[in-house]
């Protein structure tokens, strides 16, 4: 895991927009994931990866560290768009989606979305589009996904 970034915390009530991705190479393979919180005053990054997965293993994986980091840093006054690309994980953590795998890592993600209820919004940002913030993490989560696959050999 990459060390975040030195991050503010003054100021009014704020929204802190936020983005996660995972990548796989292969699926299943290794696998990275990543987050960005761009809090008023900084910007936290981190980023960490495993020698064998699946994309949808490490698109959870990274909302869970992003909304770990949020809860760990925010002010009680403070809100979190976090920004996805990948509809299923809305679908799953927002919808009622049936949760067919990966079912060890919901009950923390549930237990800190209703721990942050009514402070987190997850949006739906269409992926390798024009979206910095998105083309950022998805950038450090191949990263990491290579660094697990040099791990792997």
């Amino acid at each position: 895991m990459t060390a975040p970034a030195a991050a503010g915390r003054g100021g009014a009530a704020s929204t802190v927009d936020g983005y996660a991705d995972g990548a796989c190479s292969g699926n299943p393979g290794p696998g990275g994931w990543a987050y960005r919180l761009e809090w008023p005053g900084g910007v936290e990054e981190a980023s960490g990866g495993d020698p064998a997965t699946t994309n949808n293993r490490m698109e959870l994986t990274a909302v869970a560290e992003a909304l770990r980091a949020f809860a760990a840093r925010s002010r009680p006054d403070q809100t979190l768009r976090l920004h996805v690309d990948a509809r299923n994980v809305i679908g799953w953590l927002t919808l009622g989606w049936k949760r067919n795998a990966n079912r060890d890592l919901y009950p923390a993600i549930d237990q800190r979305l209703a721990e942050l209820r009514g402070r987190v919004a997850l949006v739906h940002v269409r992926g390798h589009a024009d979206n910095a913030g998105n083309n950022r993490v998805d950038g450090l989560a191949v990263l990491a996904a290579r660094e697990a696959a040099e791990r792997r050999r």
